[in-house]
């Protein structure tokens, strides 16, 4: 091992631990402001944004907030591939720019920069990055309609808010987790979108991204080995 390739490894892991520890950090501001919304948000509206639904989007914020710090902490492993980094960062960056909408100037504060920070530092080499995302792009736009879903249900009542940042949730899940059954990831993908749909049916918007799901699940969905063990197209690996 050359001394260049050497220091680079030792800087990248420098980087990875400090974004562990911002990410880390932010997640914990994070679910302080999400508390703060739920339990003082009327009181301060200045603060937290005047939310109509202040208990239900201060969960939110602490939901997203936790998720948002697993991953962060998941950079602390060494042998986290570039595509699983780049995952990992979106998860980071899109809670960063999500909770904007739900607590107001408290994200301003302190959550916000930190996730920032700790996204950028989660990538490592930009062509890698983008290569990945080419490579999985439908598992990308799957990951940004769940995104979209969650902050389409922020601003909504308790009921379409809670099936609305759940369903976004079940998608951005099955986008990455692996699944051995067509049916189920099929499922879940509706799951994650009827009901949203259903309920907001009058609204365009939770309609068109229910058939947008759909018909982005759908190439994931003919790469899922069948019985026979085999795809039913050819599946070209990213750097996962």
């Amino acid at each position: 091992m050359t001394g260049t390739r050497r220091t680079d490894i030792v800087a990248r892991t420098r980087n990875h631990r400090l974004a562990a520890r911002l990410g880390g950090a932010g997640a914990v501001a994070g679910v302080v402001a999400g508390l703060i919304q739920l339990t003082l948000g009327p009181s301060i509206p200045e603060w937290t944004g005047a939310k109509s639904s202040p208990g239900a989007l201060g969960l939110l914020t602490m939901v997203l907030s936790l998720l948002a710090g697993l991953a962060a902490l998941r950079q602390r492993d060494a042998n986290l591939s570039t595509g699983h980094r780049t995952a990992y960062a979106a998860i980071i960056i899109a809670t960063a720019l999500l909770c904007f909408t739900t607590v107001g100037w408290l994200w301003w504060w302190l959550p916000a920069p930190l996730l920032f920070a700790a996204g950028s530092l989660t990538i490592d080499n930009t062509h890698d990055s983008i290569r990945a995302i080419r490579d999985n792009w439908a598992r990308c736009l799957l990951t940004v309609l769940g995104g979209s879903e969650i902050l389409m249900a922020a601003g909504a009542g308790p009921l379409l808010m809670a099936v609305g940042g759940l369903g976004g949730a079940v998608l951005v899940a099955v986008a990455w987790v692996p699944m051995t059954q067509r049916s189920t990831f099929l499922d879940l993908v509706l799951i994650g979108t009827v009901p949203f749909a259903l309920l907001g049916w009058t609204a365009i918007a939770p309609i068109l991204l229910m058939l947008m799901a759909v018909a982005i699940a759908l190439p994931l969905v003919r790469a899922i080995p069948t019985r026979r063990g085999r795809p039913s197209v050819d599946v070209v690996d990213g750097p996962m």
